[in-house]
């Protein structure tokens, strides 16, 4: 079975809530987690950056789901190809408002500690460019 990995910007309808962001991130962790698919959703109060990667069949349908919400517009792929592996275990959100809810808050801390192995990797340039890309997008972010 094949892997792929798709990166993309988008950029966040306006008047997005924290409920709103909430039940985002449950829905695409329980759609993810049916379809094989792990990654990293990162939300800035205006722009999306995503990094998603499993098996071709749950990539293709999560990836239509993705396309066709309404929570973000100008989807710009950066990246949709295969992998020789996979790089998350595990979903993650990461929200740079201080203002967000508790959950998002919580996510927030569990994708800040992946930050720290995604920096050692791309040090001893071990990381694809996407996920470069997906650490810049952060890195960029007030924290």
């Amino acid at each position: 079975m094949s892997n792929r990995a798709v990166a993309y910007v988008s950029t966040a309808v306006s008047g997005l809530t924290p409920v709103e962001i909430d039940h985002l991130l449950v829905d695409a962790r329980a759609h993810n987690q049916l379809a094989g698919v792990t990654g990293v959703l990162l939300y800035d109060g205006q722009q999306f950056f995503q990094y998603f990667e499993g098996p071709e069949e749950g990539m293709a349908r999560i990836y239509e789901r993705i396309r066709n919400s309404r929570m973000h517009v100008h989807l710009q792929e950066l990246h949709n190809g295969p992998v020789e592996s996979l790089y998350f275990s595990h979903w993650h959100m990461g929200c740079s408002l201080t203002d967000g809810s508790m959950l998002q808050k919580i996510s927030t801390q569990q994708w800040e500690h992946e930050v720290g192995n995604l920096q050692d990797d791309i040090a001893q340039d071990a990381a694809s460019p996407a996920l470069r890309e997906l650490l810049a997008f952060w890195e960029q972010q007030p924290q």
